[in-house]
């Protein structure tokens, strides 16, 4: 067979053998000319803007445990052998293969399942997820990701595909850039349909339950050798971590292609800095000592970062009244901040009052 496809929901899952194109998934949705990502505010996602760097996320890390899960492979019939023989040759001797492959058909109920697994520890060491979204100004998202205290980045999304893409190394490979099947019901996908895995995992790695359509969720999809399958982190499962080094899942762009990053409405809270109004638009903004304040360095890092780099590009969010059909509402908003390093741990905002308003 020269082309594999299947199609659910609007989206095609092709796999043409013939011209060496490697797996695409089609579709009728509009590639979004921006991108955002959302971070709660830590030493690692400072330093992953910093250094320009994504954590491309192993499925075990995602916070849907429907999302990306080997549940969603499945055999009808009982695999040939030859299936066994491509995933375990290298890894297993020809008799533990054999073992393997009569044990895992000894029951029809459980048919190929220990191939799935098998084949999900395998792939899934070789690939990691970066979740993005289109939507800039969805109100959810905030609490979600950041809880009103984090930061946002906006990107646009073919010069940061670019920059992923010559930032690989001859051994890795990037995989694509796909909106997020959103469908009423999880279907399962067949693996016997198929003479290789390219579709199926591409397919349970590109469908989510509609309750997540909210989102409006982008994936960069990229392989790298050796990544890593974190075991611990799945529940009832008592396998220690597959673990080479964190630095493994960095996919690596360009943080000069960062456009805007905006801050929560509770990033400037009195828990985090000293704050001090000079006057109406004006606004001292002083890290806590270092000596109480364990936050400090990655604190200056961020504000240094975007005093020097981002000043004219900064937002925060806020609220503001405005008459929707004649009654007075509250809607948020992004006001626009100007931010200046006065000394060491001190900054200034100014603000703008030069709104970006949420539509409604």
């Amino acid at each position: 067979m020269k082309i594999e496809k299947h199609v659910l929901n609007g989206f095609s899952y092709i796999q043409n053998f013939e011209e060496l194109k490697g797996t695409t998934i089609e579709h009728s949705l509009k590639r979004p000319e921006n991108i955002f990502k959302f971070y709660s505010f830590s030493k690692y996602s400072v330093d992953s803007i910093l250094k320009g760097y994504f954590y491309a996320s192993h499925p075990f890390d995602l916070n849907d445990t429907f999302d990306s899960t080997k549940f969603l492979m499945a055999t009808s019939k009982k695999l040939d052998y030859v299936y066994y023989e491509n995933l375990l040759k290298g890894i297993l001797s020809k008799e533990q293969i054999e073992d393997f492959y009569q044990k895992d058909n000894e029951s029809d109920e459980h048919k190929g399942r220990n191939y799935i697994d098998k084949l999900w520890d395998v792939a899934t060491n070789l690939f990691g997820i970066i979740s993005t979204t289109s939507s800039e100004y969805n109100l959810l998202m905030w609490p979600h990701y950041t809880q009103e205290n984090g930061f946002q980045i906006k990107l646009n999304s073919e010069k940061l595909e670019e920059s992923i893409k010559q930032n690989l190394t001859l051994e890795e490979d990037y995989l694509g850039f796909f909106p997020i099947n959103y469908c009423k019901n999880l279907r399962v996908i067949d693996i016997s349909d198929y003479q290789a895995m390219f579709i199926p995992i591409y397919y349970v790695t590109n469908v989510k339950t509609e309750k997540w359509k909210y989102e409006e969720e982008w994936r960069f999809l990229v392989g790298k050798q050796n990544m890593g399958v974190p075991y611990s982190k799945v529940g009832l499962l008592p396998r220690k971590d597959h673990f080479v080094k964190t630095e493994n899942r960095y996919v690596k762009y360009n943080p000069n292609l960062i456009e805007e990053i905006t801050v929560g409405h509770n990033f400037f809270n009195a828990r985090r800095f000293d704050i001090k109004w000079l006057d109406a638009i004006t606004i001292q903004i002083s890290l806590k000592s270092k000596e109480t304040n364990s936050d400090y360095e990655t604190e200056s890092l961020f504000l240094d970062f975007i005093s020097k780099s981002l000043s004219d590009k900064f937002y925060h969010c806020g609220r503001k009244f405005e008459f929707i059909d004649s009654h007075l509402s509250l809607i948020p908003t992004k006001e626009k901040l100007i931010v200046k390093k006065e000394t060491e741990g001190i900054y200034l905002l100014t603000r703008t009052e030069k709104y970006k308003a949420f539509p409604k």
